[in-house]
């Protein structure tokens, strides 16, 4: 499983050489489209065409009204698996969660979530040291500033979240000072972990709205990133709001290895990595877009930036040394560089071009990724916006 891990090991070369033993190859690329389904889709099918033939399946929502029918099958264990069919992603958080203005069509998160403000969960910050950051803490440290909770939730007592701002202020400021010290490198102040509650996400989503609505010409606050957080971390009414998919309980064995949530502000980034487990991606609020790989070209990729990095890897691990440095900025060209379009039939495991699939997720969309598929996400649209989805790793 792709998880949030800590660096791996000092002592492991990443000394970088003049000539790079892996030269990139973008002009022999072809981007592939990810074949489509459109939901509901019977389990005989999604084995067939997905979970048994190891290809990636993009499920769109129907524009149709749900089967209500379908519907009860995904809430009847004894159903019969061979003949049933999924119904639409049918997830309480895609509406409980966030919301979408009507005018700006730009999406946000809902006061119902300030319920659960204390939740402690995973963050990675990019670039700690930035001015956006700065002025954020600022914002949290100012009395005056308005706050997530006051303006969604009128009874709440201002000065606890006061104090609850003030603190918030503090331990971001602490994590950054520790961090920057510890770490001498060049490369200490590009990303940073930290555990922190909910509410961080909730007033940074506010601060940025802030922004907007007086048209203010600071930057938005960015590259903050609820990442990989166990759905078995949270609250029972937020993991009420993100039942299992039928698709993850009927297709196999019905084994679910584990399940995540992945909340933040736009950009936000997933390095190129693999999962030992297929995994059902669901997206809940805004766009992302993926690029994957058949597992033995993924594999070259991987191990042929590494070692034009003299650099051992673990793809397996969300580390830091794939978030910041010469190694995100290697493997990322590696993978989003510049591709000519194309389709085509094969698997990408034969002779011939790289064989990279792209695609586009969502806002109710779920994308299979069969075992061992190399990928990377990275978020689409406005710096600053809100972005979420969740994934069940299963068999």
């Amino acid at each position: 499983m792709f998880r949030a891990g800590k660096p791996l090991p000092s002592s492991r070369p990443t000394r970088l050489i003049s000539q790079p033993l892996f030269i990139l190859t973008n002009h022999a690329r072809t981007l592939k489209t990810v074949a489509e389904a459109v939901a509901p889709i019977s389990i005989e099918d999604f084995r067939r065409d997905a979970f048994q033939a190891q290809k990636p399946l993009l499920i769109r929502p129907s524009t149709k009204p749900p089967d209500i029918s379908a519907a009860n099958q995904e809430n009847d264990a004894n159903t019969e698996t061979s003949t049933s069919t999924s119904p639409t992603l049918s997830l309480p958080a895609l509406t409980k969660w966030f919301t979408t203005s009507p005018t700006s069509g730009k999406a946000s998160l809902t006061p119902y979530l300030d319920n659960f403000r204390s939740t402690i969960l995973p963050y990675e910050l990019s670039s700690p040291n930035s001015a956006p950051v700065s002025d954020f803490i600022s914002w949290l440290q100012s009395s005056s500033s308005p706050t997530a909770s006051s303006d969604s939730n009128p009874d709440s007592n201002s000065d606890s979240d006061s104090q609850s701002r003030l603190a918030l202020a503090h331990l971001l400021k602490t994590y950054i000072t520790h961090h920057s010290t510890s770490s001498p490198s060049s490369s200490a102040s590009e990303f940073l972990i930290l555990d922190l509650p909910l509410h961080l996400l909730l007033l940074a989503h506010h601060y940025n709205t802030s922004l907007s609505s007086s048209q203010n010409l600071k930057p938005p606050l960015t590259n903050l990133y609820i990442a990989q957080a166990p759905l078995s971390h949270l609250p029972a009414p937020l993991q009420s709001d993100l039942p299992t998919p039928f698709l993850v309980s009927h297709a196999g064995r019905g084994d679910i290895y584990s399940s995540s949530i992945w909340l933040g502000l736009q950009p936000t980034y997933t390095p190129w990595h693999r999962d030992p487990n297929p995994n059902l991606f669901c997206q809940l609020c805004g766009t992302k877009r993926l690029r994957l790989m058949a597992p033995k070209r993924g594999e070259a990729l991987f191990r042929g930036v590494m070692a034009s990095l003299m650099a051992a890897g673990n793809p397996n691990m969300r580390g830091e040394e794939m978030m910041k440095g010469e190694q995100r900025r290697v493997l990322e060209g590696a993978v989003w560089g510049s591709g000519s379009g194309g389709g085509g039939d094969g698997d990408g495991e034969g002779q011939g071009t790289e064989m990279l699939y792209e695609v586009t997720v969502r806002a109710g969309d779920m994308l299979f990724m069969p075992l061992g598929w190399w990928h990377s996400v990275k978020s689409v649209g406005e710096e600053g916006g809100i972005n979420g989805s969740v994934n069940w790793w299963f068999r």
